[in-house]
């Protein structure tokens, strides 16, 4: 038997130790609650994380130029422009060949965006073909809600299909677009017949670029071009490996790791994700010959599974503090687009992410972790609005956390498969309605469950039984996760889940209200209710909830407790979204020593921020969105305290006319300054070209601003300037001779 099957084996025996010895531990804990028993607390340390590195995408200009030139050109010609039938280019390859990479590539091109007038849609098709939500996410993609609801739900989301076409008609009636639908799994020609004639009788002359494995779907398409990606050459796929591995030319300073890598990359076939996986995971590695011996020699590359070699060889010399999170992962259906906020929450509450012994915040080791796991390729980044990510996993990735994960995970399609009774983390399917034998018979089969994710089951009854079942059964329950629910009561039972730590009741339809027993968990870190447009108020009792990290609010409530938010100082982030009625949030908000992120949108009637939000030594992150009525203190000559902030947004604010003046406290440390369709803001604060750390300034849609501040584009740290749309602005600061 092979030292790696060997090895294999006996890890997968001590997960299995590991399980029985963390279940017991969970009863401990139990025990320890019931009989106040207290804990005694050692210094540990845990291993540091390597040294991130975040690359070029470099497979998306090696070796597929000839290609994007046939597309661009193929859709750029001007005798079709006025066709009544939309026409289809397929590009075809199996996984890892980089379909996506040239779709972006074409879509992102500046001569497509003119020839289409930036009418353009991405959508990443449902495993299953659903009219509805490939026309929402249209929608969302033309409207620009994809990138703007950071709150996790979109105001389509709860639109029929009639009321989509609608929005749908009004967005593109009369114009030319492109519309990608990238990775299709499944198309049947009436489906697609179906949704051309939707979206060619609405707009002539326009386009789709279908990404898929599958030739006969592409076919079903009535693709008047297939593109059929072949692997890389050996000499593209090296070139890719030295950008993925190396810094700028220093592979010449290493001539026998770049002998060995021609030989890890000849056993990559050709293929570029395998390259460039393996690229990543050998960066920093450069005086370490050891290391990149392991990877050529490696026996998984002699077995035959449907995991490429590469990407085992990535997991298996990854640190197990990432491998756990990795595999968490699996939970999620594919192609499900994750948001930076919430999957670090749930490492935390899975208890995944520990203190480093330094005082750095759990929430920091969540977001290096993934970055890490991001330059190793096991994330693609599908949206970036610094410091808030969106991304996913490519379906081979995916594909191998399901088979790391084996059955401590599930993500069951069917409520009546068979699952394994050892499960600990597990996801439902979305269901129309659920006959409750069903129900009964699924859940009556699990007893360890430490994760549910669950979004949508139909009827409210269905749901009431399944949350009254999950509750009264999973009594070590650490994750309750219910999107888009529309129950209208939770049971007051939850209170005896003493160990939940992250609820999750984003998108409830119906809830009013929530039992008082909520309150009284004082182990819950994360709590979500945004997007609960129903829900009356937040009360007092929140003060109780003494471990909670991360809060998101949306209530129709015109003022919080005066006792309440303010007390909860372990709070880390804090989301205050779609609350219509709020006129004022809590005066004792410089309580919240500990917050390092705040979110306001969409409250039309907030009229002006505390004092108090100056004093939040800790914020590093503010965003203000969608605030019709507010107000911002404008200059004066108060001192200016010292503060942390990075990132400062603010978007759609019309009654502003001119920054705050406590911003000033943050000229030393802000990264990051983002001011969008604020139509009255006149003046830009004179000490702005004193941020020595500024490195992006974007302003766009303030007509009236009409000039920026002397030497603002000489700041030494620019990364990014950006001025759209403000009409009487005329210069970009005195120019230094």
């Amino acid at each position: 038997m092979s030292s790696w099957i060997s090895k294999f084996i006996l890890q997968f025996k001590m997960a299995h130790e590991m399980k029985e010895l963390r279940e017991r531990l969970d009863g401990i804990d139990e025990e320890r609650a019931r009989f106040n028993l207290s804990t005694l607390h050692y210094e540990k340390t845990i291993v540091p994380r390597r040294e991130t590195h975040s690359f070029v995408p470099a497979s998306s200009v090696i070796g597929r130029n000839e290609e994007k030139e046939r597309i661009i050109k193929l859709l750029s010609r001007s005798d079709d422009a006025e066709a009544e039938i939309i026409s289809v280019v397929s590009i075809i390859g199996m996984g890892g060949t980089g379909k996506t990479t040239l779709a972006k590539l074409v879509y992102n091109d500046e001569r497509i965006k003119e020839h289409f007038k930036n009418n353009q849609a991405w959508v990443s098709m449902p495993l299953e073909f659903s009219i509805k939500e490939i026309i929402r996410d249209i929608v969302k993609s033309l409207s620009g809600e994809a990138k703007k609801s950071l709150s996790g739900v979109s105001k389509f989301d709860k639109c029929n299909l009639d009321e989509l076409q609608k929005h749908l008609r009004n967005l593109v009636e009369g114009k030319r677009c492109l519309f990608v639908m990238d990775d299709v799994w499944e198309m049947r020609k009436e489906d697609w017949l179906e949704l051309r004639d939707l979206l060619g009788g609405l707009s002539k002359g326009s386009k789709v670029i279908g990404t898929t494995r599958n030739h006969d779907i592409a076919k079903n398409m009535g693709s008047v071009r297939l593109f059929n990606l072949a692997n890389l050459s050996q000499e593209d796929s090296l070139t890719l490996f030295v950008k993925c591995a190396f810094d700028p030319g220093q592979e010449k300073n290493h001539p026998n790791l770049m002998k060995m890598g021609e030989e890890i990359v000849r056993k990559c076939g050709g293929n570029p994700m395998a390259v460039k996986s393996l690229g990543s995971l050998l960066y920093s590695k450069n005086n370490r010959t050891r290391d990149w011996e392991l990877v050529r020699d490696s026996e998984i590359w002699q077995l035959h599974t449907n995991i490429l070699p590469s990407l085992s060889i990535s997991y298996d010399l990854m640190p197990s503090h990432l491998k756990q999170c990795f595999g968490y992962c699996s939970i999620f259906r594919k192609n499900y687009e994750f948001s930076n906020s919430d999957l670090i929450q749930l490492w935390i509450s899975s208890g995944y992410i520990q203190s480093s012994g330094n005082n750095q915040e759990l929430e920091e080791i969540g977001q290096q972790y993934l970055e890490e796991l991001i330059s190793r390729s096991f994330f693609d980044v599908v949206t970036d609005l610094h410091p808030y990510l969106i991304f996913k996993m490519h379906d081979l990735i995916y594909e191998l956390a399901i088979s790391v994960a084996q059955t401590e995970s599930s993500n069951i399609k069917e409520w009546t498969q068979d699952i394994s009774p050892r499960t600990w983390h597990i996801s439902f399917p979305h269901s129309s309605d659920v006959p409750k034998d069903e129900l009964r018979g699924c859940l009556s089969k699990l007893s360890r469950v430490r994760t549910i994710v669950c979004k949508v089951l139909g009827s409210s009854d269905s749901e009431d039984f399944f949350l009254e079942t999950c509750i009264s059964r999973f009594k070590h329950l650490r994750v309750l996760w219910l999107e888009d629910s529309s129950f209208d009561l939770l049971p007051s039972s939850i209170g005896g889940l003493k160990h939940l730590r992250f609820l999750k009741l984003n998108g409830n339809r119906k809830i009013k209200e929530l039992p008082k027993s909520v309150y009284e968990l004082r182990n819950l870190q994360a709590l979500d209710l945004g997007s609960c447009d129903e829900l009356e108020e937040l009360p007092a009792n929140i003060k109780n909830m003494i471990s909670l990290r991360s809060l998101q609010i949306t209530t129709k409530q015109q003022h919080f407790p005066k006792i309440g938010i303010g007390c909860v100082t372990s709070l880390r982030w804090l989301y205050i979204v779609k609350c219509k009625n709020l006129e004022a949030l809590f005066d004792d908000i410089q309580s919240l020593t500990s917050l390092r992120k705040l979110f306001i949108a969409e409250c039309p009637k907030l009229a002006s921020l505390p004092q108090g939000i100056k004093n939040l030594k800790a914020l590093e992150d503010l965003w203000i969105l969608e605030c019709e009525s507010l107000r911002l203190p404008e200059e004066s000559n108060e001192p200016r305290s010292t503060s942390r902030l990075q990132t400062f947004v603010i978007e759609e604010l019309p009654e502003i006319v001119s920054l705050p003046g406590w911003l000033e406290g943050s000229a030393s440390t802000l990264q990051k300054m983002t001011i969008v369709d604020c139509p009255n803001l006149r003046v830009l604060p004179e000490w702005l070209p004193n941020c020595s750390s500024l490195r992006t300034l974007e302003i766009q849609g303030c007509p009236e601003l009409s000039s920026l501040p002397d030497r603002v584009r000489f700041i030494p740290t620019w990364t990014k300037l950006w001025i759209s749309d403000c009409e009487k602005l005329s210069s970009c600061g005195e120019e230094d001779d």
